[in-house]
């Protein structure tokens, strides 16, 4: 490699020193030749102004091309490098002068000559002079381009000369290397390949492998590190098998005597494993793996979780009626919740493991503590319906006058028999809607008739307190299946609380419009969503997710019920189909929403909202 990028460096100077010659000598020499004569014609057409009476214009282009040939010359004539090219110059040198001479006699001269003899003086002397120097000039040009040829064939027969050299060089240089790799590598390298087969041996798990070499270089020392490194990774490898076993065996007997069913899927959905809780519902195993889930276990609701769960994946928990599953087991039947969750192995999706947990109690006892609710409401009906009849006697006067303080009293209990009437009458509701005996009757309803009906009954406590109410509809909206009473209901409660909670010069505001369906369940139909929003104080955060549920009220809030009315409002929308949440900022109002399904079959004339809003 040495010699090769010797005789290369010495090759490429040769020939760069060529080059560097060819632009030294020559090219600086031909570049002013070209320089003279242009500019000498220039001068020429100076002349030529002259004649044709443009004597100003001819002594400006005189005057700029002049001092650019002298310049042009003198180079020249310091830069001579080939024969005769001295003569040429000194003879460009002669002439030229006379000739400035005879040019500027014509060009200046005052008075200005004729034209006749301007004609005869320029085809007399200057033409003749001007041919004679610019053949001088372009005989230092041709002389300079001869040798630039001449240089340049011979950097093209050094190049080539170079090329031959390099590569026979090249060629010998790597032979030699070849043969003096070929023969270290055999010599020094040998043990190794035994070394490596060894290696891959113990590479593929073969642990017992030993690699016996009888060397006391670096090769042996790396022999015998591979040994060790083997007899390391064998003892580690028992160990892990036996932990991995104990693993094993560990998760497959909590799986199989967990007290929930678990049901284990791969990622399409095939049964893999249940333990057995599951077996006690859906028969043997044995049986079943391998085939798909809604084949095994031929319930709905655990195949939509166990098919939303693989196509999502990610997890799935609903907690509403259509979530729970109810098994017949020994006579009875017991309810379950469905939860399913996706398995990965790092980034790899395994499958679904779908767990029911076993609610039967939690059913009973909600179902007992509603029935609770429903009888003691029942029989508080009659004994306040009896105390607020006497009440309503006393206030009237019927048992003799009563003092202003009296009356004071009798009122006040009045209000508190009335207050307490409406909680006893929302509870017997509430049962009802969540022991299914109060059931919808539905019909197609235009949402702007629903809006209309339920701004029309609030409106004159709005006026009173001072809030104005406002609509906002979409155009052209479907006809909802809906029972028109319960949802006038949920539509009156919400505008009630908005109403209580926004302070004076407020507004309230009832919008409609039509949302698209989920795309994850191709079964739902689009939704015409009602939104109630007001300018209240808000909802803090800690209550928005649970001021849907039974006897919640918000601390600080205004007192006007038992903290009843959103939850009888969330039954009859969930009865309805629909879905129903709210949305607040702490000082900036509340969004009450609840959607209903649409019914594509009628689309009514949209309700005027102006006259909503007057109403």
């Amino acid at each position: 490699m040495f010699c090769v990028m010797m005789i290369a460096a010495i090759n490429f100077g040769h020939l760069a020193g060529s080059v560097e010659r060819i632009l030294r000598d020559n090219y600086d020499s031909v570049r002013a030749a070209q320089v003279m004569k242009e500019t000498l014609e220039r001068q020429d057409s100076a002349a030529s102004f002259v004649l044709a009476g443009e004597i100003e214009l001819g002594r400006r282009q005189f005057e700029t091309n002049e001092p650019l040939f002298t310049q042009a010359y003198n180079f020249e004539a310091h830069n001579i490098t080939e024969p005769g090219e001295q003569e040429m110059a000194d003879a460009i040198h002669r002439e030229y002068t006379q000739y400035q001479t005879e040019l500027r006699r014509f060009i200046y001269a005052n008075p200005p000559l004729s034209k006749q003899r301007a004609h005869d003086e320029y085809f007399r002397y200057l033409k003749p002079e001007f041919i004679r120097i610019k053949d001088f000039a372009q005989a230092v040009l041709d002389v300079n381009q001869s040798a630039i040829k001449r240089a340049t064939d011979k950097a093209s027969r050094d190049a080539r000369r170079s090329s031959v050299i390099a590569f026979a060089v090249t060629i010998g240089s790597f032979v030699t290397a070849v043969y003096f790799t070929l023969r270290i590598t055999r010599v020094q390298l040998a043990p190794l390949t035994s070394l490596a087969r060894q290696a891959e041996q113990i590479g593929a798990g073969h642990w017992n492998q030993r690699i016996e070499l009888n060397r006391t270089d670096e090769i042996g020392v790396l022999a015998d590190s591979l040994n060790a490194m083997a007899e390391k990774l064998q003892q580690s490898w028992r160990r892990e098998a036996e932990r991995l076993h104990r693993a094993e065996q560990m998760s497959d007997a909590a799986l199989e005597n967990l007290y929930d069913p678990v049901v284990v899927t791969d990622a399409q959905g095939d049964v893999v494993f249940w333990n057995h809780a599951a077996s006690s519902l859906f028969g043997p195993l044995e049986h079943e793996i391998g085939r798909p889930i809604a084949e095994a276990i031929k319930n709905d609701v655990i195949t939509r979780t166990v098919s939303r769960t693989i196509q999502q994946k990610r997890a799935t928990a609903a907690e509403d009626e259509g979530a729970l599953v109810s098994v017949p087991v020994g006579g009875s039947h017991r309810t379950y919740r469905v939860f399913a969750n996706p398995m990965y192995d790092r980034r790899e999706f395994l499958g679904a493991v779908v767990v029911l947990e076993d609610i039967t109690h939690l059913r009973e006892l909600d179902r007992l503590k509603t029935e609770f609710i429903g009888v003691a409401s029942h029989e508080l009906r009659t004994p306040v319906t009896s105390l607020m009849l006497a009440v309503q006697l006393m206030d009237e006067g019927a048992a003799g006058a009563l003092s202003p303080e009296q009356t004071e009293i009798v009122r006040a209990q009045r209000e508190d028999l009335g207050r307490l009437e409406r909680i006893i009458s929302d509870l017997l509701d509430l049962t009802k809607l969540e022991a299914g005996v109060t059931t919808p009757r539905f019909e197609l309803v235009a949402p702007y008739e629903i809006a209309h009906n339920a701004i029309r009954a609030v409106s004159a406590t709005a006026s009173a307190k001072g809030v104005a109410l406002n609509t906002d509809y979409e155009p052209d909206l479907p006809a909802v299946r809906a029972d028109r009473a319960q949802i006038t209901r949920v539509l009156v409660n919400l505008l009630n609380n908005a109403i209580r909670h926004t302070p004076a010069d407020g507004m309230v505001t009832v919008q409609l419009s039509l949302k698209s369906a989920d795309d994850h369940d191709a079964r739902k139909e689009d939704l015409v969503e009602f939104a109630v929003r007001d300018t209240g104080c808000g909802i803090p955060p800690e209550f928005v997710d649970r001021i849907f549920d039974r006897f919640v009220q918000v601390p600080g809030a205004t007192r006007g019920g038992a903290g009843l009315g959103l939850s009888i409002a969330g039954n009859i929308i969930a009865a309805h189909g629909g879905e129903i949440h709210a949305e607040s900022d702490i000082g900036q109002g509340s969004c009450f929403i609840f959607t209903l399904p649409q019914n594509l079959e009628v689309n009514p004339e949209p309700h005027d909202s102006r006259k909503a809003e007057d109403g």
